[in-house]
């Protein structure tokens, strides 16, 4: 084992030293939420208010042997696909606080040696989990005495599943003060937690107006526009709904946005070809956009499923949210949440959706009170305030570290 050299300036800014982000290529939320921090960690450092060695981004999935590689994703997006109910059956049948530990380390631990081997060549001074399933398994790690790095858990839902608790876990980073909630209820100690908000983007935090935003990216500024969110697992009855939004008779322009998927863009892509010119409706089908903080200050409405990131993405911009195809479990606490707060509608089924939209949208007050609802209720400095929570409580220059 090496001990990390501590720096002993004085009055200099802290130092987190080496930061590895785990995430789990399931969906986007989890590598967009540490990808976020990191991103935080370099705004912050850039005006001297911290320092750092490195901050890499590592996918625990991309480490892991091909046949859990498979499995992992395949069983949860076959699920997500094919099976919903059971999904969510699952989701809540395992909301049990360190239920399944066991069985679930082994199996992890029999096909994460690349991961082992990337830390070991990393040799972090913290790791930040954005993903249940390398919290969990550094956890057990660190109480068989071969992990020493710090270990920090961010919850990227509202709602804290059984399986995010990790002991031990030095910190977690969570959506709201019912999240903290959760985990004092089932044994974290309050100090250990702190509510920041589900990290985003610091480019979420600048201030965008609609009209400028609608500029940089050819849009009309006389009718309204409307973003379709795939979802970055581009799971769901995706043609079908995009389909419906091409029959809307309000006057507007949609920009479908499909992630990393070709998949999605070619079908959306094939079905917009079919759609008549002279329409009402105009439309536009994007791929995979580092640019998602303007398009949502562009827009009006966001139409897609309540995930965890995009939901608090949505609420930085102020842009009500039409859910639809909420995930079983975790997005469904995410749907009640944002129909609570009154920024979000849920979309009715089949053929009422276009009409219940082309209502909305006549409704100016009734978006505007959803964007009032939006803003009161956003977190838009969450990914900036993670990085301060992180410089906060693990400073090298204060603790050493050992790196095993």
């Amino acid at each position: 084992m090496i001990r990390c050299v501590e720096e002993t300036a004085v009055g200099a800014s802290p130092s987190l030293g080496r930061v590895l982000f785990l995430s789990a290529s399931v969906g986007g939320g989890h590598t967009r939420a540490a990808e976020a921090i990191a991103a935080g960690i370099r705004a912050r450092a850039g005006r001297g208010a911290l320092r750092y060695e490195r901050a890499d981004v590592v996918d625990t999935l991309a480490h892991a042997t091909p046949w859990f590689r498979g499995a992992y994703r395949g069983m949860y997006l076959g699920l997500l696909e094919r099976a919903p109910r059971v999904l969510g059956w699952l989701y809540r049948r395992s909301d049990r606080a360190y239920r399944g530990v066991r069985t679930r380390w082994a199996t992890a631990h029999a096909n994460l040696r690349g991961l082992r081997e990337a830390i070991a060549a990393f040799a972090p001074d913290t790791i930040v989990s954005t993903h249940f399933l390398p919290s969990e398994y550094l956890a057990g790690l660190r109480r068989r005495g071969q992990l020493d790095a710090r270990l920090v858990t961010v919850v990227t839902d509202v709602h804290v599943h059984g399986m995010w608790l990790a002991d031990p876990c030095d910190r977690y980073l969570v959506a709201a003060t019912s999240s903290k909630a959760t985990l004092e209820a089932n044994g974290v100690d309050a100090r250990r937690i702190d509510v920041t908000g589900i990290p985003i983007d610091p480019a979420f935090a600048e201030p965008l107006s609609r009209d400028e935003a609608r500029r940089r990216h050819d849009l009309p500024l006389d009718r309204p526009v409307i973003l379709f969110s795939t979802g970055g697992a581009c799971v769901g009855p995706i043609d079908a709904l995009f389909a419906d939004l091409l029959r809307l008779r309000t006057r507007c322009t949609i920009v479908a946005v499909c992630g990393r998927s070709e998949l999605a863009r070619a079908t959306l892509e094939r079905r917009l070809g079919r759609h008549p010119q002279g329409h009402a409706v105009d439309a536009r089908v994007l791929g995979y956009t580092t640019s998602m903080h303007e398009l949502m200050a562009a827009a009006d409405l966001l139409v897609g499923k309540p995930g965890g990131l995009t939901s608090t993405e949505c609420r930085a911009r102020g842009l009500p949210m039409a859910i639809v195809h909420a995930v079983p479990g975790q997005e469904e606490h995410n749907a009640a949440e944002l129909l609570a707060i009154g920024c979000a509608w849920r979309c009715p089924r089949g053929d009422a959706l276009a009409p219940a939209l082309d209502e909305l949208l006549a409704s100016p007050e009734t978006l505007e009170r959803m964007r009032g609802a939006a803003r009161a209720s956003a977190t838009p400095r969450s990914g900036l305030l993670a990085a301060d929570r992180l410089a906060e409580h693990f400073d090298r220059r204060r603790n050493g570290v050992i790196r095993g």
